[in-house]
């Protein structure tokens, strides 16, 4: 059960807090909210899309970050010799090795039950 618990802390804090905000900061550009130098310029550019070009980019911008977090988890898998990633539940001193506690980490973020699915505020592709 505490197992079970430190996988799908990592994967809450990994779709909240890398996917989202990744989604969070197109979003931002493509509304005009976020004001960097290169925000307004990319916005700026987006102007001139219809809401069909609009919606075909952002679709661009969620699956290639989606491809990004199932090539790291991927990654993360095949080379179980040369990295370990070891995460505790509420603090605890016991660290458990993620990898070793899925059969699959770049299959965990898929599906109904998957990890955006359950974690994600963006859910329209799951």
């Amino acid at each position: 059960m505490i197992k079970d618990k430190v996988l799908q802390k990592f994967g809450q804090l990994l779709v909240s807090e890398v996917r989202d905000e990744a989604i969070d900061k197109y979003e931002m550009i493509a509304t005009g909210t976020m004001k960097s130098v290169s925000a307004t310029e990319l916005h700026s550019k987006l102007t001139n899309f219809t809401e069909d070009q609009l919606s075909i980019v952002r679709e661009i911008v969620v699956s290639s970050i989606d491809d990004v977090i199932h090539n790291f988890l991927w990654m993360l898998e095949q080379h179980d010799d040369d990295v370990d990633l070891l995460c505790s539940w509420n603090g605890d001193s016991d660290k458990e090795n993620i990898r070793k506690l899925s059969d699959g980490l770049s299959g965990e973020i898929y599906t109904e039950d998957g990890w955006i699915a359950k974690f994600s505020s963006y859910k329209e592709n799951y």
